[in-house]
């Protein structure tokens, strides 16, 4: 659950019902609030920092020209805001296919005093987003909004769209296509290494 800058929580409709009036406090409180979760997200699918920020900025966007023309969210803003943020990546990643090429990520790990310990690490993180890279993209999103942005199966459903049923089944077969999919990673790294 977001908070405010206090580390209290934010009340959510209140913020909502103050942004549709385009009170600025509001709309920057929102901003503050979601700015770096959202851009979290995005940056978990795509791996690219400065597209991430760039369409964490563009829902944003979105969000204050619906409002603006009194449109947009009436209540739940999360859901919503990670719905515009969700289909932005999809189409994101549509463009990024007919391109045929991937975008690097410039963003090396900070230095380590213990060399192994960082190269471990950078490989178990490289072995999870592999795993997690060959989930489908709704499994990916379930498993993104639930695990990493705290999602409730509610919202999940309102932001993707879909039955509450459909995200815990898709939550549970994400879940278990990950972990074959780490093991099966891990039986061809022992594989090679007997070689």
């Amino acid at each position: 659950m977001p908070r405010n800058r206090d580390h209290s929580p934010l009340d959510e409709n209140d913020l909502l019902q103050r942004a549709r009036r385009l009170d600025e406090a509001a709309l920057s409180a929102i901003f503050d609030a979601y700015y770096r979760p959202l851009y979290f997200y995005l940056y978990t699918h795509l791996g690219h920092g400065p597209t991430a920020e760039d369409l964490a900025a563009d829902v944003f966007k979105i969000f204050l020209e619906q409002v603006s023309a009194k449109r947009g969210p009436t209540q739940m803003l999360r859901p919503w805001l990670y719905q515009v943020a969700h289909n932005l990546m999809v189409d994101e990643l549509r463009r990024r296919k007919h391109r045929e090429h991937d975008l690097l990520d410039e963003n090396l790990p900070a230095k380590a005093p213990e060399l192994n310990d960082q190269a471990q690490e950078a490989d178990e993180l490289q072995a999870v987003s592999n795993a997690f890279k060959r989930l489908s993209i709704k499994q990916q999103a379930v498993l993104n909004m639930k695990f990493l942005h705290g999602l409730t199966n509610e919202e999940i459903a309102r932001a993707l769209k879909m039955a509450e049923g459909t995200v815990r089944a898709l939550q549970l077969r994400g879940l278990r296509a990950l972990g074959r999919h780490l093991q099966q990673d891990d039986n061809l790294y022992r594989e090679m290494d007997k070689k």
